[in-house]
This record gives structure tokens, C-alpha cells and sequence, in this order.
């Protein structure tokens, strides 16, 4: 299911926010606080943590998520998922080199860790 698909988007307004550790994510003021003080994050990347979370720890394709972010087809060749995780980890992260939310799957792509929370 898309981002742009307006059931995904009555489930998130459902669910208008959700915590991991010290972070709180508001979805329908798309923001991102740890410990209250607020994370600054582009619109990509908040779509990013927002569907990882959602897979509910399951492991998503840097390609469904190419389809479902950022809205390109099949066959699209792009480090841009990866790009987008390294800046997310970064920002989110304690130590972005071992992260304990937004995790590397081998040669599947990427899963948010619920159990770090």
C-alpha cells in the first residue's frame, strides 16, 4: 500500500502518534521529538521512519520502499533508500555505526527494531 493511498492515511490519523524509546513521532503533525526537545527531519524522511515502523518489525525491500516513499515504479535503480536511512540513523541514532532501531537486512534491505524500544 502507498503513502498516497488515503486508507493508509485514515490508519495513520488513527494512530496519531507512536513512541520508541525516548523518541514520541506525532503523524499528523509529522514530527519527531526525543525527550521533548523536537528532531528536525525532511518530509522523505519522516515518510521513511513512518513506513518502517509500520512493517511492525518486519524486513522491507529497498524497492517496496522506493515504491511506497517516493512513489517509483519497478525497476528504478536507486541509493537513495540507503542515503535516506544513513541521514535517518544519524539524526535518531545513539551511535549511527550500530544502530538499534533502523536495521540493515541483508540483502532484503531494512527493518525497524521494536525490541531496542
Amino acid at each position: 500500500m502507498r503513502l498516497r493511498d488515503p486508507q493508509r492515511w485514515r490508519l495513520r490519523e488513527e494512530r496519531r502518534a507512536f513512541t520508541f524509546g525516548p523518541f514520541r513521532v506525532d503523524t499528523l503533525a509529522r514530527s519527531v521529538s526525543r525527550d521533548g526537545e523536537t528532531i528536525a527531519l525532511t518530509p522523505k524522511e519522516f515518510d521513511l521512519l513512518v513506513a518502517l515502523y509500520d512493517r511492525g518489525g518486519g524486513a522491507v525491500s529497498r524497492l517496496e520502499l522506493l515504491q511506497e516513499v517516493w512513489g517509483y515504479n519497478s525497476g528504478v535503480v536507486s541509493r537513495t533508500v540507503d542515503t535516506h536511512v544513513a541521514e535517518l540513523r544519524r539524526k535518531l541514532e545513539t551511535n549511527p555505526s550500530q544502530p538499534r532501531h533502523i536495521l540493515t537486512v541483508r540483502r532484503v534491505g531494512y527493518r525497524f527494531s521494536h525490541d531496542a524500544c
